[in-house]
């Protein structure tokens, strides 16, 4: 049977890295990809058996690219810390992994929780958004901010079983997460030569949700859904346009 290592991006995540860890207790290795953390996630780790290398993120698809070169097995499983692997999902892929697997990457649905609902509409579920296990001698990670897509040989596979995902508890760390996030999607508008105007400030945002609202039927998901349109559409989508504003507007002033 393959060989397979798991990795996990991390920083500060005490309060979700043991569960991540034993979701994947399983693999034959798991490598912790540590930005500096100041709490007790290393610890954590390290008790669990995990090894642990320390890198200075810049952005995600260059950490994620430097995790695979951590890994020791070709078979890598990706996750976040605050994702986990059911068992259902587990089960697929280690049949794949004792039949010789049938594709170099694989994905899975990620169901994700916000706040305390599982939102099953308003375009997050199912979220194929990232493979999560490939043979990494065929997929790489593109040069890419944020949203960090991959470029891989072969026909992608989709699994069943999910990968849980707890991105926010609460409005706090939404507005936490979102200001590095919109950071990173501002800079990347930016180096592509993108704009920030006048209709991206009203116009965008509207267009955010009535598409999640209505088109991807974010009302199915109750009161937690419009919540979750609101702060996508006013708060996440026009952070991310004043900021490409405010770089456009660093630049002239520097001319």
């Amino acid at each position: 049977m393959e060989k397979v290592s798991a990795y996990i991006l991390t920083r500060n995540e005490e309060k979700y890295i043991r569960e991540c860890i034993e979701s994947v207790k399983w693999v034959d290795e798991i490598v912790i990809i540590d930005s500096f953390s100041i709490d007790d996630t290393v610890k954590i780790a390290e008790e669990m058996g995990c090894r642990i290398v320390q890198n200075k993120f810049e952005y995600f698809s260059r950490q994620r690219n430097f995790a695979l070169s951590k890994c020791s097995y070709d078979w890598v499983i990706c996750l976040d810390a605050d994702e986990r692997i059911t068992t259902k999902l587990k089960m697929e892929i280690k049949y794949e992994l004792q039949n010789f697997p049938r594709s170099n990457i694989f994905f899975a649905p990620r169901k994700n929780k916000f706040i305390d609902k599982w939102i099953l509409h308003s375009g997050w579920y199912p979220d194929y958004r990232h493979p999560v296990f490939f043979n990494k001698k065929k997929v790489y990670y593109k040069d890419q901010l944020v949203h960090e897509n991959v470029d891989y040989k072969g026909k992608k596979y989709y699994f069943n079983g999910d990968i849980v995902h707890y991105p926010y508890s609460n409005i706090k760390q939404f507005i936490r997460k979102s200001d590095l996030y919109t950071d990173l999607c501002s800079k990347e508008m930016f180096q592509k030569g993108k704009k920030c105007k006048i209709v991206n400030l009203f116009g965008n945002p509207i267009v955010i949700f009535f598409k999640m609202y209505f088109i991807k039927l974010g009302f199915l998901d109750g009161f937690v859904g419009l919540i979750l349109a609101l702060l996508y559409s006013f708060f996440y989508t026009l952070m991310k346009y004043i900021k490409l504003w405010e770089l456009q507007k660093g630049t002239n002033l520097n001319k």
